[in-house]
């Protein structure tokens, strides 16, 4: 008898408080990845990373099928207004589903706070259907959970809270749903279309082929390699043009890529390869360890200033990518190279003479190890051009130091970087551009991709521009047609086509030709590139760079 008296008395409080509890295990839910990742030791943008990542798939994919989206849209408001009309005639919803929405809503009150974080540390203002569907999701629930909102009851505090969040949380919820209106029902004007022929249109006119080339890891760096690239072997991924036997070339170029720190993913750099490789070259991508925990020598203080660090991972990469590009002199450009590059290209040789070397992120950094490989080899001495975007720290190992003087008088170069990279702070790229100072002001460009939140989808120059996930309008006209006039500048010289050579030129120097972005469907022009002959020096955005001190 004891027993049950205690469990009616304690049964009250704990009703009071059971729904709360299942709204903070939804909430709970949503954000427990960041938070384990975070408590792990990753800093606050790399735990949220891979919620961005889902975030940023999901938001495609809603872009593709925005009929779906907004049919799924009114038939949630119909649902919860069905509801709605169900509790106006007495009706009382079933306890279970009661408690299903409930944790729905604090999963999706996380998600919404996941996306203002996002929104903070990756990418700025590019998600629109994403709070609008968050929105709704919650308008939706709420509804069917309380009804329509009323003035808060002043009865208790408990009703009087209760209400207050109610109809805080439908005004909150109408306020995320409003922007993406005029994108759903159609009306906000769209991006220009990608370019159908010329630079920055699909890939031409070869088709291409690749092959994975394991690379011996040194054995100083294979002991540095931390498990979470402990499974990974190594490679250059070759990607060659398939030439026709009726093709009059003698040799092609050829061009080195680098991935990003923690992204040694082909398949994230295909469209950026398939651009370089469809117009002639041979492309090598080149795949280096990030997670390295290199000795760090006793006393050594991290130094990372003027776009540069001292850090003894740069060492231990560059060994790594020495061995690579080892690789790629036997596989591609020696005498017994393999038999897929004899299929791909018959009697066509690889002609190292003429190079392109570019890179994302670390891997733009990492520009420069390739480069001093490459002078050191003897490469890139007929016609070089140097791409580098949203790049991050480069050595300042004085051994790591390309030398500059063989750099060929056919040089050019482009840093580009979007104005909303929330990863790479601009003052790296700045200082990048100083390092070429010695080569014509036109021919080292600093350059910036204007995010232009106008129409939908929204266009935002955020440090992913140049991998697959991230391929938009913005990527196709700010990226992707620059890659294509490099191309064909470095290729046509390799040929002596004089024409396309300075057709290609044009493209790539400070011009209208440059800068244009094209128009939205309204004819409002695209913000243009922003581009830099002497950043540091000429612009005043970027004075702080004289005192900026890096993330070491």
């Amino acid at each position: 008898m004891e027993g049950a008296i205690l469990d009616v008395t304690t049964s009250q409080p704990a009703r009071k408080w059971i729904e709360p509890l299942i709204i903070a295990s939804g909430f709970c839910a949503s954000v427990v990845q960041p938070i384990v990742l975070f408590s792990s030791g990753s800093n606050l943008s790399d735990a949220v990373w891979p919620h961005a990542y889902r975030a940023l798939q999901a938001t495609l994919l809603m872009r593709e099928n925005i009929g779906v989206v907004f049919f799924c849209t009114l038939l949630m408001l119909f649902a919860s207004l069905v509801t709605v009309q169900s509790r106006l005639k007495g009706e009382v919803m079933n306890k279970v589903v009661r408690r299903i929405l409930l944790f729905f809503l604090g999963l999706f009150t996380g998600f919404t706070v996941l996306y203002f974080m996002l929104d903070v540390f990756y990418l700025r203002g590019a998600f629109l259907l994403l709070p609008t569907v968050y929105g709704v999701i919650i308008i939706s629930t709420l509804l069917a959970i309380n009804g329509l909102p009323t003035l808060p009851n002043r009865e208790s505090r408990t009703s009087f809270v209760a209400g207050t969040l109610h109809l805080f949380g439908i005004f909150f919820a109408a306020w995320l749903v409003m922007p993406g209106i005029p994108a759903m029902i159609g009306i906000a004007p769209s991006p220009p279309d990608a370019p159908v022929i010329g630079y920055g249109a699909e890939p031409g006119p070869f088709d291409t082929t690749m092959t994975v080339h394991p690379y011996s890891m040194p054995d100083d760096v294979a002991k540095v390699i931390l498990a979470e690239e402990g499974d990974i072997e190594f490679s250059v991924y070759l990607t060659l043009p398939e030439l026709s036997s009726e093709l009059p070339l003698n040799s092609i170029p050829l061009a080195l890529l680098s991935h990003g720190w923690g992204y040694p993913v082909y398949e994230e750099y295909t469209d950026w390869i398939a651009h370089l490789t469809a117009r002639g070259m041979a492309v090598a991508f080149v795949q280096y360890p990030s997670h390295i925990d290199p000795p760090i020598p006793e006393g050594l203080k991290g130094i990372d200033v003027e776009g540069a660090s001292n850090y003894p991972h740069h060492e231990y990469r560059a060994k790594a990518i020495a061995a690579a590009l080892d690789t790629v002199e036997t596989v591609a450009l020696g005498e017994l190279r393999h038999s897929s590059v004899d299929q791909a290209l018959g009697n066509v040789t690889v002609d190292a003479s003429h190079l392109w070397i570019g890179g994302h992120s670390l891997g733009g950094a990492y520009a420069f190890t390739q480069l001093y490989e490459a002078m050191e080899r003897g490469w890139g001495n007929e016609t070089l051009f140097i791409d580098i975007e949203s790049g991050w720290t480069r050595p300042n190992q004085v051994s790591l130091q390309p030398n500059w003087s063989k750099m060929p008088e056919h040089t050019m170069v482009h840093i580009a970087r979007g104005v909303d990279d929330m990863t790479v702070d601009a003052c790296y790229s700045v200082y990048h551009q100083q390092v070429f100072s010695d080569l014509p002001n036109e021919h080292v460009l600093y350059i910036e991709l204007q995010s232009d939140l106008y129409g939908f989808p929204r266009l935002v120059g955020t440090h992913y521009l140049p991998t697959d996930s991230v391929h938009d309008r913005l990527a196709d006209f700010g990226v992707y047609r620059r890659i294509d006039a490099q191309a064909d500048w470095v290729v046509a010289r390799s040929r002596g086509d004089t024409i396309t050579e300075d057709w290609a030129y044009n493209h790539l120097i400070d011009s209208e030709t440059l800068r244009n972005m094209g128009k939205w469907s309204d004819g409002t022009d695209v913000l243009p590139l922003l581009v830099y002959q002497d950043a540091l020096y000429t612009e005043e955005k970027f004075a702080y760079c004289e005192t900026f001190q890096g993330y070491l």
